[in-house]
C-alpha cells in the first residue's frame, strides 16, 4: 500500500478496539451547499463542552466550516492554508482565536479531531484544548484565549451548523463520521478513541459517558432517507436530531451516504458498497492544474489546457491483491478521456496517460492502449454514459479493462509485467471530459471480476 502525502500512519484507522465499528460517513460537497442544522430548544452549558468527530478532507484550501453557530459567532474550521482554526465573535469583536501552525493536508486518511472547551479554568491556555489523532496541539500561530467564564455561542439557542460556517457561505468539502457533542464536560480524546495495541494506530472506541442536555451522537447509519430522524438522527438517546440540507441518499454518483469509514471490517464480494474502510479517492496533491476534482474527490473534470492526469489517493503494489474500480463518463468532449495506471514520478500536468514509461492507458477516442509514447489497437472506443472498469491483478502484474461489464480484447490483459509499484488508478485526459470514479465506496455498476476487490484499507495487507 502507498499513500502519497500521508505523514503519519496513525491517520489510517483500521479495526477499532473492542469491536466498535463505524458503518457509514456523510460526504459534504461545498458546491452542493450541503450541511446539517439544529437550533437547541434551550441553552446548555456555554462554558464547558466537547466536540469530537472523524474527518476525511476533500478540499485542502479555502475556509471550510466544520462546526459553527449563527452568522459568525463560534466557528471550528479547516482554514485556507490547511490549518485548523477556532474563534469566537461577539458582534464585530473577535473575543478569542486559535490557529494551528501545523497544517493538515492528507486527503487519503481519516483525522480524529477533538475540541474541548472549559472557560472556567484559571489558566487561559487550559480554556481551549485541540487534539488531532489523540495528540494535543500546542503550537499556534495565533492564540487568543477567552476571558475566564466566558459564555461561548455554542450551546446557545442560536442555529448550529455542521459542515457550514455561515459567514460568506463557507461550506465544508469533506467526509464526516461518528460525531459526538458533550454538553457540560471538557473531555480528552481517550473518551472516544484509543491506540490499537497491535497496529499502533489511533482507532475509534465506544463512548460510555453522559452527553448532557444538548449533547448528541451522529452515526449516520440510517440512510433510508435524508431527514432528521434518519440520516441526521441523534443516537445518544437525547433525541437531538440534526436536519440534513442538500444531502442525498439516492443511489448513484450523487449519493452522499457512503461506506468510507475510519474502521475496516466486512467481506467484499466485488459488488461495491459493502466492506467498510478508508477508501481511495482522487488525490488533489497528485493532479494536473487543468484537472478539477470534487464531490468527495470522486468527480473528475478536465479543462482544455494540456493533458492533465490525476492519481487515486491509495497505491497498489505487486503481490498485495487484485483491485477493481469504475469510471462512469458523463460528458465527452474533445478527444475524450484516458484511464489506467500510473507510477509516482510521471508528470501529471504536461503528459497524457501513457506518454512515458510509467503510465498505462486505455483511450476512449479510439479504444487504443498507450504506454511509453506508443499505442496499439486494444478494445472498443468509449464515451458519454459508458462505464469503464479498471482491474489491476496484483497477483500476476496484469492490467485489464472492461466496457459496460464486457472484458476488452476478449479478456486478454492490456498490459503485463506490472510487477513493482506502487501503481495508482489514474485518469488522464487528452482534452475535455467529465466523469465519476467509484473505488467501491458505493455499489459498482457491474460486479468486479472474480477475485477482485474494492480499493480500501480493509482489503490491503497489514503494514
Amino acid at each position: 500500500m502507498s499513500i502519497p502525502g500521508a505523514a503519519n500512519p496513525l491517520l489510517l484507522a483500521t479495526a477499532a478496539a473492542g469491536g466498535y465499528s463505524i458503518s457509514r460517513s456523510v460526504r459534504f460537497n461545498s458546491s452542493d451547499s450541503a450541511y446539517l442544522s439544529r437550533t437547541p430548544a434551550s441553552a446548555g452549558n456555554r462554558k464547558t463542552w466537547t466536540w469530537a468527530g472523524w474527518v476525511k478532507l476533500s478540499a485542502l484550501s479555502g475556509f471550510n466550516g466544520i462546526f459553527a453557530v449563527g452568522s459568525n459567532n463560534s466557528v471550528l474550521m479547516h482554514g485556507p492554508n490547511a490549518e485548523l482554526q477556532y474563534y469566537e465573535h461577539n458582534g464585530s469583536t473577535e473575543t478569542s482565536k486559535l490557529v494551528t501552525t501545523q497544517v493538515f493536508r492528507d486527503p487519503s486518511a481519516w483525522y480524529h479531531i477533538v475540541f474541548a472547551v472549559d472557560t472556567t479554568q484559571a489558566t487561559a491556555s487550559n480554556r481551549y484544548k485541540l487534539y488531532v489523532n489523540g495528540a494535543q496541539i500546542t503550537a499556534f500561530s495565533t492564540a487568543i484565549y477567552p476571558a475566564q467564564n466566558y459564555d461561548t455561542y455554542v450551546n446557545s439557542t442560536i442555529e448550529h451548523y455542521i459542515g457550514y460556517a455561515a459567514f460568506s457561505g463557507r461550506f465544508f468539502s469533506a467526509y464526516l463520521a461518528d460525531i459526538h457533542f458533550i454538553d457540560g464536560q471538557a473531555l480528552t480524546p481517550s473518551s472516544f478513541a484509543e491506540t490499537n495495541a497491535t497496529t499502533g494506530q489511533w482507532v475509534p472506541k465506544a463512548y460510555s459517558g453522559s452527553y448532557g442536555t444538548n449533547g448528541f451522537q451522529l452515526k449516520f447509519a440510517d440512510n433510508s432517507a435524508a431527514t432528521a430522524t434518519t440520516l441526521g438522527k441523534d443516537t445518544s438517546g437525547n433525541g437531538n436530531n440534526w436536519t440534513p440540507n442538500n444531502l442525498s441518499v439516492t443511489a448513484g454518483a450523487g449519493n452522499d451516504s457512503l461506506v468510507d469509514t475510519p474502521t475496516s471490517y466486512g467481506t467484499d464480494t466485488g459488488t461495491g458498497g459493502e466492506v467498510r474502510g478508508n477508501y481511495a479517492t482522487l488525490n488533489p496533491l497528485a493532479k494536473g492544474s487543468a484537472a478539477t476534482i470534487s464531490d468527495g474527490n470522486l468527480k473528475h473534470e478536465c479543462g482544455s489546457g494540456g493533458a492533465p492526469q490525476v492519481f487515486a489517493s491509495i497505491g497498489m503494489s505487486y503481490g498485495e491483491g487484485n483491485f477493481y474500480c469504475e469510471y462512469t463518463q458523463t460528458v465527452a468532449t474533445g478527444n475524450g478521456n484516458m484511464l489506467g495506471l500510473s507510477k509516482q514520478g510521471t508528470s501529471v500536468s504536461n503528459s497524457y496517460l501513457g506518454q512515458d514509461a510509467n503510465g498505462w492507458g486505455y483511450y476512449g477516442f479510439d479504444g487504443s492502449k498507450y504506454n511509453n509514447n506508443s499505442s496499439s489497437s486494444y478494445g472498443a472506443s468509449w464515451g458519454a454514459n459508458d462505464v469503464i472498469g479498471i482491474a489491476y491483478k496484483g497477483s500476476t502484474g496484469e492490467l485489464f479493462f472492461y466496457k459496460n461489464g464486457v472484458a476488452q480484447n476478449s479478456g486478454t490483459a492490456a498490459f503485463s509485467g506490472l510487477t513493482s509499484g506502487p501503481y495508482f488508478f489514474t485518469a488522464g485526459n487528452a482534452s475535455g471530459g467529465t466523469g465519476y470514479f467509484n473505488f467501491g465506496q458505493r455499489p459498482f455498476a457491474y460486479t468486479a471480476p472474480s477475485g477482485f476487490k474494492a480499493l480500501n484499507t480493509a482489503n490491503l495487507p497489514p503494514q
